[in-house]
């Protein structure tokens, strides 16, 4: 994959402390990235979010990542891990299960957020742009961003652009009506959407075996509702019990933990990732290790 680390020769054409943007010319390449890969995050269909399985910087951006952090003392993790025994009879069994490992504990990046929209370059026949949602400035300041944006465009469409606007410069100013969760219909399994989806690239089987034994589990308890997270929030499910006031979040791909929320579910909706990870605002955080089967329980049958 492609990837710049000097910035400089894409600047190379752009005035120090001149403003730009960067990008790519819209042909049928782009718009066919487009309904594959990105999400829609406004009612007139300008803004998008690409999702995060494209590649490491798409994963950056749209739900940041998890890093060990080597400065501290190793704790116990758990990972999937499938497993075959033959008994005394001679009759094979086998599982799935958590298995106990030591791990350097992780510290969540918040992802950066960058989404992409339209704009229409008045100075050459009105062509269509597709660009980041942010004007950048060639200072030094600005490099590191400048450098992952660049990076972020060259994985998803194998090339990058910056475009210089003067005050003729046009942009198609989107209705922004951002709805990062997706009710399901109801009697909609969670796991029939997600089983066959692109996220799953990186997943191992072991993983997906838990992974639907999770969401089977915490169907069993009948929730009145259920969401997925898009965008920001791809790869996320909750589980609204609206009678006892509690919310139950997991993942499909990311973290290791379920998390019980006892708010209101419109409060719990317009929350950051980061405010949901890192800002103890859950009633409980649920490991995924042997137990979690009867911790969840009995938060939800007290």
């Amino acid at each position: 994959m492609k990837r710049i680390r000097s910035v400089k020769k894409y600047l190379a054409d752009i005035d120090e402390n001149g403003t730009f943007y960067i990008g790519v010319q819209v042909d049928s390449k782009v718009k066919n990235i487009l309904t594959q890969y990105f999400d829609v995050l406004d009612s007139k269909k300008t803004l998008f979010m690409p999702q995060p399985y494209i590649g490491i910087m798409s994963k950056r951006n749209t739900v940041g990542e998890f890093i060990a952090d080597k400065t501290k003392p190793k704790e116990t993790q758990y990972r999937a891990k499938n497993w075959s025994l033959k008994d005394w009879g001679g009759t094979w069994h086998s599982g799935t299960s958590e298995v106990p490992y030591p791990g350097y504990p992780k510290n969540f990046m918040p992802p950066k957020n960058y989404c992409f929209h339209y704009l229409k370059d008045s100075q050459h026949n009105n062509n269509q742009l597709l660009v980041i949602n942010k004007t950048f400035t060639n200072v030094d300041a600005e490099f590191d961003n400048i450098r992952f944006c660049i990076n972020l465009v060259l994985e998803i469409f194998s090339r990058a652009e910056t475009f210089i606007f003067d005050t003729k410069g046009q942009r198609i100013t989107p209705i922004i009506k951002i709805v990062p969760w997706e009710v399901l219909p109801k009697g909609e399994k969670i796991w029939n959407v997600f089983k066959n989806g692109k996220s799953y690239s990186n997943v191992s089987e072991s993983e997906k075996q838990l992974i639907k034994e999770r969401f089977n589990y915490i169907e069993s308890f009948k929730p009145d509702a259920e969401y997925r997270g898009i965008a920001n929030y791809n790869g996320y499910v909750v589980f609204c019990f609206e009678n006892k006031k509690i919310y139950v979040l997991d993942s499909a791909i990311y973290g290791n933990a379920i998390y019980i929320f006892s708010d209101s579910w419109k409060k719990l909706s317009k929350l950051s990732k980061r405010e949901i990870i890192r800002g103890n605002l859950e009633k409980k955080r649920i490991i995924h290790s042997p137990n979690w089967k009867r911790e969840l329980k009995k938060e939800l049958t007290e």
